[in-house]
């Protein structure tokens, strides 16, 4: 008789098994949708079992919740590096916002799986990770208002306001598009960056397209 063949077992760290998940969820929820995955095809795509998934996640909400949270790291991380090479105020809030529009064009998949079909208990978590880089911008723009370089109102405030705003336009943009997100990265970037200086109480900024 033959031996019978088994599939070799795979040792991974937990965080390369985690990976394996997150990028398994991502893909299952682009092609099945968030409402209709289950646990068992989430496991299934992961190559793991159920038991193993749910040592990692609570459920499919906190599985989304952690690919957003990822996304936002990458944002974090990108603005940190900019605010800390101190190009200026101004250059600094132009190039943190640019960066911002790149990278919701760049994850537009991801964008349409949280906004499109994520229920509430996923979106608050996504909300929790967005405040991080509320927060962090918050900061920068409450020094410069110490420093004389933005004059509105209340300047926290009124960054907030467009950054909320910028936001509600690149998903709306996303949500009309494609797979590949046909947007038009400079004209969009000018506009966010307009809102911006606007906000911030620059009435003489001149939008360019070659911002980005």
């Amino acid at each position: 008789m033959p031996a019978t063949t088994r599939r070799k077992r795979v040792t991974k760290s937990p965080d390369d098994r985690r990976d394996d998940i997150l990028r398994a969820g991502q893909r299952v929820f682009g092609t099945t949708g968030f409402e209709r995955a289950t646990i068992s095809e989430l496991a299934d795509a992961a190559e793991i079992g159920k038991g193993t998934f749910y040592l990692y996640f609570e459920s499919k909400d906190h599985l989304l919740g952690a690919l957003w949270e990822r996304y936002v790291d990458a944002i974090v991380s990108t603005a940190q590096e900019i605010l800390d090479e101190s190009d200026g105020w101004w250059p600094t809030i132009d190039r943190v916002m640019g960066a911002l529009v790149r990278h919701a064009i760049a994850n537009a998949e991801l964008h349409r799986i949280v906004y499109g079909s994520a229920n509430a208990k996923a979106l608050e978590l996504c909300r929790q990770a967005n405040q991080r880089v509320i927060d962090l911008m918050c900061a920068f723009v409450e020094e410069g208002t110490d420093a004389g370089a933005f004059r509105a109102g209340d300047t926290r405030v009124a960054f907030r306001m467009a950054y909320h705003a910028s936001d509600g336009l690149l998903d709306d943009l996303i949500g009309q598009g494609d797979e590949r997100a046909d947007i038009d990265e400079r004209r969009v970037t000018a506009m966010v960056l307009e809102l911006v200086h606007r906000a911030l109480g620059d009435h003489t900024y001149a939008p360019a397209l070659t911002h980005g």
